[in-house]
C-alpha cells in the first residue's frame, strides 16, 4: 500500500472520492431518496411494525436475498423499536443511508485489506465496478446487488491472496460466504467459479491452516450456487423473474450512451487506451482525463431529456448479472496464466476508476436533486385538493416534469405508499391512488391491492401485497379509508380479497 500513498495523484484522487462520497451519502440521507420505488414500498410496511412493536423485517422471510435486507432495514429497526425514535422522516432517513453508504463500506474495507494483500488489480476492479457498473443505477438502490456485489471482491481479495489467515479474518470470511448466498441472481454463477479458482490458490499455500480457510472460501461459495440454482428451480416464478431480469440487461442497451452510463463508456475507452502504458500519470494526462469527465457532465445536464429518466437507470441494475461472472473468470485467468503483476499500470487504472466514481457520485447529486424536486411537487398537488382520494390522470405521471426538459421520478406502483409516507399531517386528508386502469401492460399497477380487508376495517391493504393499520403512531388513514372503501365499491373495482 506503500505505492499508493506515495502517488501524489491517486491521493489527490482518493481525498476527493472520499469527500464527494460523503456529500451525496448525505445529501440522499436528508432527501429521503431511498424512498424511490420499491423503497416506499419497504419503508412503509417497516413503520407499521414498529408502530405495532414488530420486529419483523419488510422481505419475504424465506427469499435468499433476506440476510441482504437484514442488512439494510436493521438500522430501521433499532431506531424506531429500540431507541424509540417516532418521527417517520428521521427513520426514512436512516433506511437511505444505509442503503447508500453500506457499499461504500464495502469498498474501503476492501481497500483496507489491500494494505495486507498488495492486490492492486483487485482493488482497482472493486472500484471500478462500484463507479462503472453499479452507481449507474444507483437511484434504484433496493437491490441486493447494490450491497452485496461489493462484498463478493472482498471475498475474491481473501481468496487470492498470499496472507496469514487470523481469527478475526476467518470471522470476516463466513460474513461474506453468507451475504454470497444471499445474493442471489449471478451468484448462481459466481459461486461456481469461487470454487473452481480455489484449488488454484490452495496448491500454492504452504500452510495447512490457510489450505483449509481457502477451502472453506471455496466450498462456500459452492454452497451459494447450489442452493440459489435449488431456490429457483423449486420456487414458481423464479425462473422467469432471472429471464426477465437478463432481457432487460439486453433491452436497455441501446440506451447506455444516452445516460449516465456514459462516464462508464468513457472510463473504459480510456483503461483500454492506458493498457499498454508502464509510467506513472503526468499531471497533464490527469487534466485531460478530468476535462473529458467534465465535457460528459455538462452534455448530459444539458441533454436532460436524454439522461434524465431514472426508470431507463434502474433497469441497468441487470447488467452485473452477465457482467459480475465474466469479470471474475477474467481474474481467475490473469493469476493461472502469468505471475507477472505490473504496480504501476494498476495505480494507473485506480486513479481512472477514481475519476468515474467521483463523477458517478456527482451525477447521483443531480438525481437527488430532481428527486426532491418531484417530491415537493407530489406535495403540492396533495396539499391544493380537498378530495379523500386524489386519482392521477391515466395520461400522465405525478411529476413536475411535464415539459421536454425534464423526466419523472415518482413511480406510480407506489403512488399511494409515497403520498403516506411525505404527507407532513398525521390525520391524512388526501390519499394517492393508483390508476384504475393498467399503464404498462409489462408492469402492472396493482390497484387491485388498494382496499379496506372486509375481514378487519382498521386494516388496510396496499400495492405490493402488504397490510398496514388504518391508524397508528405515524398515520390516521380514517376519513381516507372509508372514502377508499365506497370508491371501490361505486366503481365496481375488482379488488384482491
Amino acid at each position: 500500500m506503500e505505492e499508493l500513498r506515495k502517488n501524489k495523484q491517486f491521493m489527490f484522487l482518493f481525498i476527493i472520492f472520499i469527500i464527494i462520497s460523503f456529500v451525496h451519502i448525505l445529501y440522499a440521507t436528508l432527501s429521503m431518496r431511498g424512498m424511490y420505488e420499491d423503497g416506499g414500498f419497504y419503508m412503509i410496511e417497516m413503520l407499521n411494525n414498529i408502530s405495532n412493536n414488530i420486529f419483523r423485517f419488510s422481505y419475504d422471510n424465506g427469499h435468499p436475498r433476506f440476510f441482504i435486507s437484514i442488512l439494510h432495514q436493521l438500522p430501521v429497526f433499532v431506531s424506531g423499536i429500540i431507541l424509540g425514535i417516532k418521527n417517520k422522516y428521521v427513520l426514512m432517513g436512516i433506511y437511505s443511508f444505509s442503503q447508500f453508504f453500506i457499499p461504500f463500506l464495502a469498498l474501503l474495507w476492501n481497500f483496507k485489506l489491500t494494505q495486507r494483500t498488495k492486490r492492486y488489480d483487485i482493488l482497482f476492479w472493486s472500484i471500478f465496478c462500484y463507479g462503472a457498473i453499479l452507481m449507474p443505477f444507483m437511484i434504484f438502490s433496493v437491490v441486493e446487488i447494490l450491497i452485496g456485489g461489493m462484498f463478493h471482491f472482498i471475498l475474491w481479495n481473501y481468496l487470492v491472496s498470499e496472507i496469514d489467515y487470523k481469527k478475526r479474518d476467518i470471522v470476516a470470511i463466513i460474513f461474506l460466504l453468507i451475504i454470497m448466498f444471499t445474493t442471489y441472481e449471478y451468484v448462481v454463477a459466481l459461486g461456481f467459479i469461487f470454487f473452481l479458482a480455489h484449488f488454484n490458490y490452495v496448491i500454492n499455500e504452504k500452510s495447512i491452516k490457510n489450505q483449509c480457510v481457502k477451502t472453506l472460501i471455496g466450498l462456500g461459495a459452492l454452497g451459494a450456487s447450489i442452493f440459489n440454482i435449488w431456490y429457483m428451480l423449486h420456487v414458481p416464478g423464479e425462473g422467469g423473474e432471472i429471464m426477465r431480469f437478463l432481457k432487460e440487461a439486453h433491452d436497455y442497451m441501446p440506451y447506455i450512451l444516452n445516460l449516465n452510463s456514459l462516464f462508464s463508456v468513457l472510463t473504459i475507452l480510456i483503461i483500454f487506451l492506458l493498457f499498454f502504458k508502464k509510467t506513472k500519470f503526468s499531471n497533464l494526462s490527469l487534466g485531460l482525463i478530468f476535462f473529458v469527465f467534465i465535457f460528459a457532465m455538462v452534455y448530459l445536464l444539458k441533454h436532460p431529456t436524454q439522461s434524465v429518466y431514472p426508470m431507463w437507470e434502474q433497469h441497468f441494475r441487470t447488467i452485473p448479472c452477465w457482467f459480475f461472472p465474466l469479470l471474475f473468470i477474467g481474474l481467475y485467468i490473469k493469476d493461472f496464466i502469468s505471475d507477472k503483476f505490473h504496480t504501476i499500470k494498476y495505480i494507473n487504472f485506480i486513479c481512472v476508476a477514481l475519476i468515474c466514481c467521483i463523477f458517478q457520485n456527482c451525477w447521483q447529486l443531480v438525481d437527488t436533486y430532481y428527486w426532491n424536486k418531484n417530491i415537493e411537487y407530489m406535495k403540492q398537488e396533495l396539499d391544493k385538493t380537498d378530495a379523500l382520494l386524489y386519482i392521477p390522470s391515466e395520461h400522465e405521471e405525478i411529476s413536475g416534469f411535464h415539459n421536454e426538459q425534464l423526466r419523472r421520478y415518482i413511480w406510480h406502483g407506489i403512488y399511494a405508499a409515497t403520498s403516506i409516507l411525505f404527507s407532513d399531517t398525521y390525520e391524512q386528508r388526501t390519499l394517492l391512488m393508483n390508476y384504475d386502469e393498467n399503464q404498462d401492460p409489462g408492469n402492472g399497477t396493482f390497484r387491485n391491492f388498494l382496499y379496506v380487508t372486509p375481514w378487519n376495517p382498521s386494516v388496510m391493504s396496499m400495492p405490493f401485497g402488504t397490510y398496514i393499520s388504518v391508524k397508528n403512531k405515524f398515520w390516521d388513514l380514517t376519513d381516507c379509508a372509508a372514502a377508499l372503501d365506497k370508491y371501490n365499491k361505486e366503481n365496481n373495482i375488482e379488488t384482491n380479497e
